[in-house]
C-alpha cells in the first residue's frame, strides 16, 4: 500500500509519525446501527457454534467476521435494489456465494428439519384446540 493510500485511509498526513493505523471492528462507534448489528451478528454466530459444541478458534473468529461483513455488503445491495437503484447482480451473487462457502467452512449449514409425522401433527392440533391428546 502506498503512503498516499495509507494517509488517505487514516485521515492523516503521512508526515505525522509515518504510521498506518488500521481500523478494526472493535474501534467502530457502536452508536451506529450498522456497527451494533455487525457486533450482534458476530456474537450470534459464535453462540450458534458454541451451542453446536464448538468453542470458536481464532481462525474461526476471523471467518465469522468476514461472514458478517459480507452479509452487511449483501444487505446494502439488496436495500438499494429494493429502493429502485441499479445494482450489479454479479456482485450480489459473488458475495452471496462467498458468504455461503465461509458459513460452510464454519460448519454452519442450513439443515431442513424433517417433516412432521402424523403423531406430531395430531399433537399440534390437540394443543391448538386445548384438548388432551388422544391415547
Amino acid at each position: 500500500m502506498s503512503q498516499d493510500t495509507a494517509s488517505t485511509l487514516n485521515g492523516r498526513s503521512h508526515h505525522s509519525a509515518n504510521k498506518l493505523r488500521l481500523l478494526t471492528l472493535d474501534a467502530l462507534d457502536h452508536r451506529y446501527k450498522s456497527a451494533r448489528r455487525a457486533r450482534d451478528q458476530i456474537i450470534a454466530i459464535e453462540r450458534e457454534l458454541e451451542l453446536a459444541g464448538h468453542k470458536p478458534s481464532t481462525s474461526q473468529r476471523q471467518i465469522i467476521q468476514r461472514v458478517v461483513i459480507i452479509g452487511a455488503m449483501i444487505e446494502d445491495i439488496e436495500a438499494k435494489w429494493l429502493a429502485g437503484h441499479d445494482v450489479d447482480p454479479l456482485t450480489h451473487a459473488t458475495l452471496s456465494n462467498s458468504q455461503r462457502r465461509l458459513l460452510g467452512a464454519l460448519g454452519l449449514r442450513r439443515e431442513t428439519p424433517p417433516p412432521p409425522t402424523a403423531d406430531d401433527l395430531q399433537a399440534e392440533t390437540y394443543a391448538k384446540l386445548g384438548k388432551p391428546e388422544a391415547a
